[in-house]
């Protein structure tokens, strides 16, 4: 349950109002304006307007931090450090990640975010302490390349039926058959032409993490 300011909320359009929402939901730490669209199933572009709006007549609940990001609900401590929820800043990293992931997949699917796919992103989290963004790009990499039901890793396959399973591609790309592609044992499989033209394609999440 979100808490929403009624003073703030009478000083917004309905854009400043889905931002603010947007950005209660997010919590403490930094996310991308697509990434706040995503909790609230709104186009890009309003969550941008909505939030610069939002940025002026409330600077406490979300500012401008860069490279289109914005800081969402920071808490100023005594000594005026920022104070961020950990656990806030992993949940935005990984649907920052997964919008990329999605965008290079589906380019002409608009992205969003539902309930049940955030529920699914945070016991991935909570399930695995450990993963850094690293090894959550490294991972969205490899699921690109693999075999998964009808190929091109499912592309438009919702987020809450596969991010669970995740660490199953965390050594690298699967196929069809949910085993290794690379190998030459028993199990072993080369990787195919399609595969490896995947490969060339994965390199524009190259730059992530």
């Amino acid at each position: 349950m979100i808490e929403l300011k009624q003073e703030i909320v009478e000083r917004l359009s309905s854009k400043g109002i889905l931002a603010y929402v947007a950005a209660s939901i997010a919590g403490s730490g930094e996310a991308s304006t697509a990434a706040l669209a995503g909790l609230v199933k709104a186009q890009t572009g309003v969550m941008l307007e909505g939030l610069k709006e939002l940025a002026v007549e409330a600077p406490d609940a979300v500012r401008a931090s860069g490279r289109g990001k914005w800081q969402c609900g920071a808490l100023m401590a005594g000594t005026g450090v920022i104070v961020q929820n950990l656990d806030s800043e992993r949940y935005k990293t990984f649907v920052d990640d997964l919008y990329t992931y999605w965008n290079f997949l589906n380019p002409l699917i608009p992205f969003s975010l539902s309930g049940k796919d955030g529920a699914v992103i945070k016991r991935f989290l909570r399930d695995h302490p450990d993963w850094e963004r690293e090894d959550i790009t490294k991972a969205l990499k490899h699921r690109i390349i693999s075999i998964v039901k009808h190929g091109a890793a499912s592309r438009s396959e919702p987020f809450y039926s596969w991010v669970g399973s995740l660490d199953k591609f965390a050594a690298g790309p699967i196929n069809q058959y949910g085993r290794p592609v690379e190998g030459s044992g028993k199990h072993g499989q080369a990787i195919s032409i399609e595969q490896q033209n995947s490969l060339a394609r994965a390199a524009v999440l190259s730059g992530q993490g």
